[in-house]
């Protein structure tokens, strides 16, 4: 027992690095749900470990680990010739090619820096963007894991290992593009707390260009600055988010109006039933699957209309309560969790939006507990959430009509009660700007 403890945390992290892709090549030749329980039960004894020892923990051995490992599921998935989904094989495909080969921009529902991001997997995969698009999301990983070790905090280093070492959200690490812009909001909201106004502003204005959440956390941290009268620095922070936006917008407007298509093409979708709001409906008969649980699932208008206002009230009400924030610190947890609350409030939930959960949880966490029970309890909410969303989508549980939205609950629970537990330390303890 005294060897285990002298067992280096990195090297655990390392070791459990190999076991989980070893047993991620089992699942793939051996489908069975045991292999997915044993890399979860894998990562949680290693992060465990971690976490007894996490002042060992080290961040050049902790980012060779994270995008190891994510190289190693790459090479795993690539190898076995793993379908994987359609949206990195065949959706960035077509828009990106549309771009690299037509020259035409593609009426995308995805903003532009997605779709720039196709064009630059399309690109380096000669037209092919499934393996492109899984390695340039390994360097965005560890930018997300190295900006919430990077606030230099005493419990951030544990919360930035598990971000990176949860293997059930391996599937979006390579599938969807989600890192891309959680590794954006982290490093904006990193220097937000440093003071770098401007280059925060610029980091979540590339955030928000490649998906939108990262705008809500710049929204936060003005509506904090102007109430506390520093103008200076509320119009600095604004006038640089808006001039990167407008200013990557302008030449593709001029080219082709179709940029705008993905701001119409969203703003229309109706509740599914992966959305939180799907549960309390089905439970009265309001809400049914339909085809399949990402489409919409014929949910009344009014519901729609209801989901929305009470969305839009919940991410008014975090603001507000960014820009009454005691402390830079707490104001910078809340606009990390002001994504958060769009995404899983949202009336359309893609299970891919899990990873900008866990960075927003993660960061806001670092900010904000006190003990490393309070870390712990972070962690472990963090993964049995995402656990959860990876038993809606990708993977299937048995009788899979009845587990999935049990899986779904699990996921908007641990979600709703870490989230609130989370704002309310932010607002109720203060909390000095050093840590």
């Amino acid at each position: 027992m005294r060897q285990l403890e002298r067992l280096d945390p990195n090297l655990a992290l390392a070791a459990a690095a190999v076991a989980i892709a070893a047993t991620e090549a089992a699942y793939r030749t051996w489908i069975s749900d045991v292999w997915l329980v044993l890399e979860a039960l894998i990562a949680a004894v290693a992060l465990y470990h971690a976490w007894r020892e996490q002042n060992r923990l080290r961040l050049g051995p902790v980012l060779a680990v994270v995008v190891g490992l994510q190289l190693a599921l790459v090479g795993v998935h690539h190898a076995l010739d793993v379908v994987g989904d359609k949206d990195s094989s065949v959706v960035f495909r077509w828009q990106g090619n549309m771009l690299r080969l037509a020259g035409d921009y593609p009426r995308s529902e995805y903003p532009l820096g997605a779709v720039l991001l196709f064009w630059f997997e399309a690109v380096l995969g000669s037209g092919s963007t499934r393996v492109p698009n899984a390695l340039l999301m390994a360097p965005f990983q560890a930018v997300a894991v190295a900006c919430i070790w990077l606030t230099r905090l005493p419990y951030a280093p544990w919360l930035a290992a598990v971000v990176g070492l949860w293997p059930l959200n391996s599937f979006y690490w390579q599938y969807k593009f989600d890192l891309a812009p959680a590794a954006l909001l982290a490093l904006g909201l990193l220097l937000a707390f440093r003071g770098r106004w401007a280059w925060a502003a610029a980091a979540l204005a590339l955030g928000m260009l490649v998906k939108w959440t990262p705008l809500l956390a710049a929204v936060a941290l003005v509506a904090w600055l102007l109430r506390n009268g520093r103008t200076r620095a509320a119009t600095v922070h604004a006038g640089v988010f808006a001039a990167v936006v407008v200013l990557a917008h302008v030449p593709f407007l001029l080219w082709d109006d179709d940029v705008l298509a993905a701001y119409e093409r969203q703003s229309g979708r109706a509740i599914t039933p992966e959305s939180i709001w799907y549960l309390p409906l089905r439970l009265f008969g309001l809400a049914h699957v339909r085809s399949h649980i990402s489409f919409a699932a014929g949910a009344p208008e009014w519901a729609n209309v209801g989901a929305t206002v009470l969305q839009a009230a919940a991410v008014l009400a975090l603001v507000v309560l960014a820009a009454r924030a005691s402390s830079l610190r707490a104001a910078v947890a809340l606009a990390a969790l002001a994504p958060a609350v769009f995404l899983f409030t949202n009336r359309i939930f893609s299970p891919q939006f899990v990873l900008v959960l866990f960075v927003s949880w993660a960061l806001a966490a670092a900010l904000l507990v006190r003990s490393r029970r309070e870390q712990l309890a972070v962690g472990v909410a963090a993964a049995v959430a995402a656990t959860g969303n990876a038993f809606v989508y990708p993977f299937a549980l048995p009788r899979y009509d009845f587990t999935w939205p049990i899986a779904s609950a699990v996921l908007f629970g641990t979600s709703l009660v870490l989230t609130f537990a989370l704002v309310v330390r932010a607002t109720r303890t203060p909390l000095d700007e050093e840590g």
